[in-house]
């Protein structure tokens, strides 16, 4: 019988490939939007988000796995980092426990929950990981990803657009690691873990197999040949992008906006290892990464190319 799954954050940019990949491995996908979809063979579309009881119980009715993907990168204030990525949690396992199947609920976290001290958004994450963890209602698994790229990603953009005038600019420090992974390694990883056997109740991390990753230096300079370019290289200290997301902070709450580069999102940026927990690698459990960094940036770069973003 083929296997129902509810997807959230199925119009994001990781939702989207794992939308496309769960289709491909012939599951069937209840999913999630805000907006009016295009009919789409294998996905019935519920319209709601994940303040919508109603929505969610059809969202998540006779499904075989939830698979959480939904949430915020940015926000106006700690409570909506916390509504998105915690509270909402609370809401789908509390529907999710009813059910008479014992769906498995996967909840997409980061490598952010590892440092709740250091930002609204760290601190929102990381208590999305608890709230799944309390009580013994539910089986559930946690994976968490760290930075994601691949074509269609506008924060990868944002890199080789730097790097395309001339300029490689390192966060805090060029030596600071931090593991990759492209898009479509991550939807296998996800995907996998439907059928995947001793995943209940445990955390696990994926990258790109990479060794320790890489230091900011490593990944400018291996974008920089991708695109031909000789940039130069600076470092922006701290102090200077505390100052920047100072100024965010200022402008959002004036104009009402949620700035990326808050002056807490730069504890993130400046934090020096975002690499993987070796005993907590998915690899463990048989998935492996196929797309080593050099080949899936060039895809990457490419896409933008095509569609003329650079």
């Amino acid at each position: 019988m083929t296997k129902q799954i509810a997807l959230t954050g199925a119009t994001g940019f990781v939702g989207r490939n794992l939308l496309k990949e769960l289709l491909s491995q012939g599951y069937q996908v209840n999913a999630l939007t805000r907006k009016e979809q295009s009919p789409e063979q294998g996905v019935n579309w519920i319209s709601g988000d994940l303040q919508n009881e109603v929505a969610l119980k059809a969202l998540l009715q006779d499904c075989d796995a939830l698979i959480n993907v939904a949430g915020l990168i940015k926000a106006k204030s700690a409570d909506e980092f916390m509504d998105a990525n915690a509270h909402a949690v609370t809401r789908l396992k509390t529907i999710l426990k009813e059910s008479p199947k014992s769906p498995l609920f996967i909840q997409i976290s980061s490598y952010a929950a590892r440092e709740p001290q250091l930002s609204d958004y760290a601190f929102s994450k990381y208590q999305g990981e608890e709230m799944l963890k309390i009580g013994d209602q539910i089986n559930w698994t946690i994976l968490r990803p760290p930075a994601v790229y691949g074509p269609g990603d506008v924060e990868t953009l944002k890199i080789f657009k730097i790097i395309n005038h001339g300029l490689s600019l390192f966060p805090a420090n060029k030596d600071n690691r931090v593991s990759w992974i492209h898009v479509s390694d991550l939807s296998k990883a996800i995907a996998n873990l439907i059928e995947a056997p001793d995943i209940n109740k445990k955390t696990f991390e994926v990258d790109d197999g990479a060794e320790n990753g890489y230091s900011h230096e490593e990944f400018f300079t291996i974008a920089a040949k991708l695109i031909d370019k000789n940039p130069i290289k600076l470092t922006a200290s701290k102090f200077i992008l505390k100052v920047i997301g100072s100024l965010n902070d200022l402008f959002g709450f004036i104009l009402n906006y949620a700035p990326m580069v808050s002056s807490k999102k730069v504890n993130e940026i400046c934090h020096e290892d975002w690499v993987l927990n070796k005993e907590l690698d998915l690899q463990k459990t048989g998935w492996e990464p196929k797309i080593p960094l050099n080949s899936g940036l060039k895809e990457t770069l490419d896409w933008y190319k095509n569609n003329e973003y650079i």
